[in-house]
């Protein structure tokens, strides 16, 4: 089997979480921890979607809403979590309405999307991957925390129909 072949079936492992009606996935090399929502501290003149900081462990993080980010209403409930990731050394936290599961996929099997080939939400979705007949959106944690820019996040239902089942 040549080299390619091997990198094309490696199977990934991807944390899959809710954000409003839409799941995404995030590689689970990235995620340190996942939490119940603690208090938050907030943080005055940072951007809208940045709810504040917690202390972690000793750790003071910075805490990031991705409803807020993907321009829903902020939204408290029961199965809400932080994702704990880290981005390029540092640690942050994402507020998401639930964690699903752990999907193990052939990287072979995240696919470009057309419709996040749109210049605005190109730079913030990395492709998408079809997983027990669910569509799941690979998000580039990077862009999202670097960016200050409204992100309007692609409609599952879009992706369904032009990537496959």
């Amino acid at each position: 089997m040549s080299e390619d072949r091997k990198t094309e079936d490696e199977i990934v492992q991807l944390a899959a979480f809710k954000v409003g009606n839409e799941e995404y996935v995030v590689d689970i090399m990235r995620v340190r921890e996942i939490i119940r929502p603690v208090p938050i501290t907030p943080v005055r003149k940072g951007p809208r979607f940045v709810e504040g900081i917690i202390n972690l462990r000793g750790a003071v993080i910075p805490i990031i809403d991705l409803r807020r980010r993907f321009d829903l209403p902020a939204l408290a409930h029961a199965q809400q979590k932080f994702v704990i990731v880290t981005v390029e050394g540092r640690t942050i936290g994402f507020v998401v309405d639930g964690v699903t599961e752990v999907v193990r996929v052939p990287k072979s099997a995240i696919r470009p999307a057309p419709g996040l080939l749109d210049p605005q939400s190109a730079p913030y979705f990395l492709g998408v991957c079809h997983h027990k007949a669910r569509t799941l959106v690979l998000l580039n944690v990077k862009n999202v925390v670097a960016s200050q820019e409204s992100i309007s996040p692609p409609e599952t239902a879009d992706l369904k129909s032009e990537t496959g089942p």
